[in-house]
């Protein structure tokens, strides 16, 4: 039961979630020592996104590492 094209796109959403994951990892800026509200209000949206953009890469590659394996075996 091997199908080649569903291999592929398993292992494009691996590597989708790698990216996802990859755009994580921005190093942030250093906060001023005594910051306004609006970088404070900045930096916790940045919090939320980077939260939401992680379990959005590890969805998209358990799902494609389901696919793989499931096509595999």
């Amino acid at each position: 039961m091997v199908s080649q094209a569903f291999i592929a796109v398993g292992l494009g959403f691996v590597l989708m979630g790698a990216g996802l994951y990859a755009l994580t990892l921005t190093k942030a800026k250093a906060s001023p020592a005594e910051p306004t509200k609006a970088q404070l209000r900045e930096q916790a949206a940045r919090v939320v996104e980077t939260r939401k953009m992680r379990i959005a890469a590890a969805v998209s590659a358990g799902l494609g590492l389901a696919l793989v394996l499931f096509f595999l075996f």
